[in-house]
């Protein structure tokens, strides 16, 4: 079902986000850069890449919340807002 996801560290913004398949030929990227998104991890999700330009060592580090007690959750969109273009 739905899931909050939390990215930390020092990669560069605006990278780094979750990825979701909306349909077969729309995959929006989530922002989740020390803030959280909301995703329905039903659908095929991953990781964007993020650059290490600099050849920093760069590091990035997920903290995810989901629940797994309550009754099944229908379904819904794979995003739950519109994400900043």
């Amino acid at each position: 079902g739905p899931f909050y996801g939390l990215a930390m560290g020092n990669f560069p913004s605006g990278q780094g986000g979750i990825c979701v398949e909306c349909s077969a030929r729309v995959v929006a990227v989530m922002n989740t850069k020390n803030r959280l998104g909301r995703v329905d991890g039903r659908y095929p999700h991953w990781v964007d890449a993020y650059d290490d330009e600099g050849g920093e060592d760069l590091e990035r580090y997920s903290l995810i919340y989901y629940e797994t007690g309550n009754s099944f959750v229908k379904p819904g969109p794979a995003i739950f807002s519109i994400p900043d273009c």
